[in-house]
C-alpha cells in the first residue's frame, strides 16, 4: 500500500465512521429511514455523474455491464443503506459500526468461492472464525435474554447489511474493473436511488415530514461527502489493493464512529463492545497476516 493508498484509506475510514453519527442525526431530526437513504443517494448520485462529466469518463453501453451495476447497486447500496440506517433505530451508532466492521469476514469467505487469487489459508479460516465470535459476543446474549427484540432485529440488520458490502465488493472486483471510478460510482448510485425511491415514497410519504435544520444538514453530508467522494475513493483502492484488504476500512471505521458517538451523541461504551471489537479486529488480522 503506497502513502497515498494509505490517504485514501484514513480518510474513508474517518467519512464512514461519521457516516453512523449522521445516520442516527437525520433519524432523530425526524426523517425517515428510507428517506433519508433516497436523499443520500439522490446528492450521492448527482455529484458523482457531475465529476464523471468532467473527467470526461465515458459510460459503459455493454447491456451486460450495466445490468451487474444495477445488481451491484442493490446488493452493495440499497439494502445495506437501508438496514443500517433501519437498524440505527433501535441500536447506538457506535455498536451499528461495530457490527459492520464484520465485512472483511464475509469477504473473505465470499472471495474463496469467486475469485480465484482470494482462496482460504490457515490464517484466513481462523480469522473468521475468531472474528465472528466478537460478532457472537454482541449478538448472542440479547438474542437469548429478549428474544426478537427491536435491539436484536436491529442488529441483525447491520450484519446482513456487512454481508451485502462484502458481496458488492467481490462483485466490484471480478466484473467491473475496468469501469472508471467516477462512472461506476455515478451508475450505482443512480440505480440504488431507482431501488429505494418507489419503497420510500409509498411507504414514508416524505412530504409529510418536518426535518430539522440538522437533519437537512446529516442528508447533504451524507450524500456528497458520505456516499458521493466515499464511493469514489473505495473504488480507486478496490483497483489499487484488492477487494479484501479494502474492506478492511471497515477496521477502522468502528474506532471513528464509536468515538463520534461518544463525544456527539453520549452513547455509551460497555465492556462486551470492546471485547467484541478486540476480537473482530484480531479477526481481521489474521484474515490480511501473510
Amino acid at each position: 500500500m503506497t502513502r497515498r493508498d494509505a490517504a485514501f484509506f484514513i480518510t474513508l475510514s474517518a467519512i464512514w465512521g461519521s457516516s453512523f453519527l449522521l445516520i442516527k442525526v437525520g433519524l432523530l431530526g425526524g426523517l425517515g429511514p428510507l428517506t433519508l437513504v433516497m436523499l443520500r443517494l439522490l446528492l450521492g448520485a448527482a455529484a458523482m455523474a457531475l465529476l464523471a462529466r468532467k473527467l470526461g469518463e465515458h459510460f459503459p453501453r455493454s447491456g451486460r455491464i450495466l445490468g451487474v451495476i444495477a445488481i451491484m447497486a442493490l446488493i452493495n447500496n440499497t439494502l445495506p443503506f437501508s438496514l443500517i440506517t433501519w437498524g440505527e433505530q433501535y441500536i447506538p451508532s457506535g455498536l451499528a459500526s461495530i457490527l459492520n466492521s464484520s465485512v472483511p469476514l464475509f469477504a473473505v469467505i465470499i472471495s474463496h468461492f469467486a475469485l480465484s487469487d482470494e482462496r482460504f489459508t490457515w490464517n484466513r479460516v481462523a480469522g473468521v472464525t475468531v472474528g465472528f465470535a466478537g460478532v457472537a459476543i454482541l449478538f448472542a446474549p440479547d438474542l437469548f435474554s429478549q428474544g426478537l427484540s427491536g435491539a436484536v432485529i436491529g442488529q441483525l440488520a447491520i450484519i446482513l447489511a456487512s454481508l451485502g458490502y462484502a458481496a458488492g465488493s467481490v462483485i466490484a472486483r471480478k466484473y467491473l474493473q475496468g469501469v472508471p471510478s467516477a462512472t461506476l460510482s455515478a451508475l450505482q448510485l443512480s440505480f440504488a436511488l431507482l431501488w429505494v425511491s418507489l419503497p420510500a415514497l409509498a411507504w414514508e410519504k416524505p412530504w409529510t415530514m418536518q426535518p430539522t435544520a440538522l437533519a437537512w444538514f446529516a442528508v447533504l453530508w451524507l450524500g456528497l461527502v458520505g456516499t458521493g467522494l466515499a464511493y469514489l475513493m473505495f473504488f480507486r483502492l478496490l483497483k489499487a489493493i484488492g477487494a479484501t484488504p479494502t474492506t478492511m476500512v471497515t477496521y477502522v471505521i468502528p474506532i471513528f464512529a464509536v468515538f463520534f458517538g461518544v463525544i456527539f451523541l453520549g452513547e455509551r461504551l460497555y465492556w462486551a463492545q470492546l471485547a467484541a471489537l478486540a476480537l473482530i479486529f484480531a479477526g481481521v488480522w489474521l484474515v490480511n497476516r501473510r
